[in-house]
């Protein structure tokens, strides 16, 4: 490795940790300071909020980690340009691509390395954050559960009827119970259509347990019927808190990309396959797909964008190379929500305004287009 390359790594470490460390506590703290009022009023344990907060931190340094190589590009660039190390480098022969490619390299390592935290680390860790979401409505004494409803599970996999439920101990005793598989996994392959009924039951820690249960199960390919009376049916899923108490709404960021990074790239891969073989045309999935790929490669793109940049700017000093970082970050994260919104099915099942894949990957695009056009202007 050439000097000039381990420098510039040295330069961008601290930086990176002190931002990614930043964000995160910021948005840490912005979950907590809104969701205080529901978790107080309804008297939360603190152990439940200690779990809460902390099988959501993985998510929130997954969606952060560009923001992160953003604050580490810009300042390193911008300490180095104000104490003309820069000029000095240029003045020795060495052209702007040459300096900026270790910051482009790294940029595309910890692309790669974001990839894998969203892949093998985010997923079951919102799994484990619904599961706690599940133990709060069952060991909180201010829940009211609301009865008589259809209940549609967090995963979308299972509809559940309840006709009454009464809060106890630690669970909730519920009577007149129907669960039904919703087409999704069934049409995924995931599961056979099926049909469980009970006169009674509890949901406790995420588990549903129908006592003395009529269990029905079916194919859709051929007239196959399978009807059994079993002593206990058990279900694991979770569902909204809402279902449980009217005033029990978090307040989360970015929940909704949460909720599609439950599922791995491998997975949304699978369901688009079966999808596809069943005819199905998912744009859903389809967007999550490729936004499960583009926003960790947008720490590549920030390596390529926020360079150039930070270096027009850095006679101000190290504050410009801040607050170009978070101007740059406010407008990415801007665009990119607005491409999603785009790219998302429209009201009443219709045609998004822009194509899935165009949606994911336009704000991607867009970025590195600035970046070279101010890395030629500027070489």
């Amino acid at each position: 490795m050439k000097i000039l390359d381990r420098y510039l790594l040295g330069e961008m470490v601290v930086p990176f940790l002190i931002g990614q460390a930043a964000i995160v506590m910021m948005l840490t703290g912005t979950v907590l300071y809104n969701n205080a009022d529901v978790l107080l009023l309804n008297r939360v344990e603190i152990s439940y909020v200690v779990r809460m907060v902390l099988y959501f931190l993985p998510f929130l340094i997954h969606m952060t980690m560009p923001v992160a190589m953003a604050v580490a590009a810009s300042l390193t660039v911008s300490r180095l340009g104000k104490d003309s190390e820069i000029t000095v480098l240029r003045s020795s022969g060495v052209g702007l691509v040459r300096i900026f490619a270790p910051i482009m390299a790294i940029g595309l390592v910890v692309s790669i390395g974001d990839f894998w935290f969203g892949e093998y680390v985010v997923p079951p860790s919102i799994d484990r954050f619904e599961a706690v979401i599940g133990e709060m409505v069952t060991h909180s004494p201010n829940m009211s559960p609301q009865a008589g409803q259809w209940i549609i599970s967090n995963d979308q996999s299972y509809a559940l009827f309840v006709k009454s439920m009464i809060p106890r101990l630690n669970y909730v005793e519920m009577h007149g119970i129907q669960i039904v598989a919703s087409p999704k996994p069934i049409l995924n392959g995931e599961t056979a259509p099926i049909v469980v009924t009970a006169k009674n039951g509890r949901f406790q820690d995420g588990w549903w347990t129908l006592d003395n249960a009529f269990f029905m199960r079916y194919s859709l390919d051929k007239e196959d019927w399978q009807t059994s009376r079993v002593g206990r049916y058990k279900l694991n899923t979770s569902v909204d808190p809402q279902v449980f108490h009217s005033g029990f709404l978090l307040q989360l960021p970015m929940w909704k990309m949460s909720g599609s990074a439950a599922r791995s790239f491998t997975r949304l891969g699978l369901d688009l396959k079966h999808n596809r073989e069943q005819g199905i045309h998912d744009l859903s999935t389809l967007l999550d797909y490729h936004f499960k790929l583009s926003v960790p490669f947008s720490c590549l793109v920030m390596a390529l964008c926020c360079p150039p940049m930070a270096l027009r700017f850095a006679r101000g000093g190290g504050f410009m190379g801040t607050l170009l970082s978070i101007c740059l970050v406010f407008v990415y994260w801007n665009t990119l929500l607005l491409a999603r919104i785009l790219g998302s099915v429209g009201p009443g099942g219709g045609a998004p305004l822009l194509p899935p894949p165009i949606a994911a990957w336009s704000q991607n695009v867009l970025f590195v287009v600035l970046g070279l056009i101010v890395l030629r202007k500027s070489e």
